[in-house]
């Protein structure tokens, strides 16, 4: 399994987050659905090489109302193959993406509460069909959901996808790849509309200057198997609050270092443009809530 609720604090996390924890308890974690314990997997840095995952003990079954291991099985089927069929998409999704207003003032729940009520409302919705007999696919104002969408499932990227401020409606025209040039060309437009960007990172981590922060990409100008001009990622962190642009550079150099001298792969993904008047390999990442990082996708 990819998630799981932290017991303490009822958080959702993925696998992946267990890498960023300071400390990781084995009994610290159960299902988000029937609230049976779980166990976390193949977490440990430097030392395991599968992915982290979460599993049950051996003593316990999921409850027999609880779809999650078999959702979690079709998940793992869908990095292989096309899940959309003529009845749709198994699972409901976010179509539809809406940035959260930073000035909104926030609910008197505790945000990990209303993520759980939210989530057990939409499984309610996939369930309880409406009258056109689809099911109820639902906005989102969380970036990295939208990201882990399109890259745990990359053959279902025609899905329909509502993105605010990007003039396109599917993940597959909402999202692009950054690429490297081609032949002797100087340099590549790629990015004058705004669009999702991503690509994989570079092993070399950059300091910020006067709160820019530079993030190199592997893509790029690659004379000779060596890549001698690669694009670069622009972060404007002036007007970001101290905390946010300490957790945020760590999250980066920590990203880095787990795939550093390895043959894994970590992602950026950003909403921004490509600078086409003053240096075709800078890119500019506009909002800080739109920029994510992901492990081992090889982009």
């Amino acid at each position: 399994m990819d998630e799981a609720r932290v017991v303490k604090s009822g958080d959702i996390v993925t696998a992946e987050d267990l890498y960023f924890m300071d400390k990781v308890s084995s009994t610290g974690f159960c299902c988000d659905e029937c609230d049976i314990p779980l166990v976390p997997c193949s977490y440990i840095k430097n030392v395991n090489l599968r992915k982290p995952y979460f599993k049950i003990y051996t003593s316990h079954n999921h409850e027999s109302w609880c779809n999650t291991e078999a959702a979690a099985k079709i998940k793992k089927k869908g990095q292989s193959t096309k899940l959309t069929s003529d009845e749709g998409f198994p699972f409901i999704y976010p179509n539809r993406f809406k940035l959260r207003n930073e000035n909104t003032i926030e609910p008197s729940l505790p945000p990990s509460i209303l993520e759980r009520k939210n989530k057990r409302a939409r499984i309610r919705n996939d369930n309880e069909l409406n009258e056109t007999n689809r099911k109820s696919n639902y906005e989102t104002s969380s970036f990295k959901s939208i990201v882990n969408e399109y890259f745990d499932f990359p053959h279902d990227r025609d899905r329909t996808l509502n993105f605010e401020g990007v003039a396109a409606d599917t993940y597959n025209t909402v999202f692009k790849r950054l690429e490297n040039t081609i032949g002797k060309q100087k340099f590549r437009i790629q990015g004058e509309e705004k669009k999702v960007y991503y690509a994989t990172m570079s092993w070399k981590i950059t300091e910020p200057e006067n709160d820019i922060l530079h993030i190199e990409l592997s893509r790029g100008k690659w004379v000779d198997k060596k890549n001698e001009r690669p694009y670069y990622v622009e972060i404007d962190m002036c007007e970001w609050p101290k905390q946010s642009k300490t957790k945020f550079f760590n999250r980066y150099k920590e990203v880095v270092e787990m795939v550093r001298g390895t043959n894994r792969k970590a992602l950026i993904s950003f909403v921004g443009h490509q600078d086409i008047a003053d240096d075709y390999f800078k890119f500019h990442a506009e909002n800080r809530f739109l920029i994510a990082f992901n492990l081992f996708h090889d982009a």
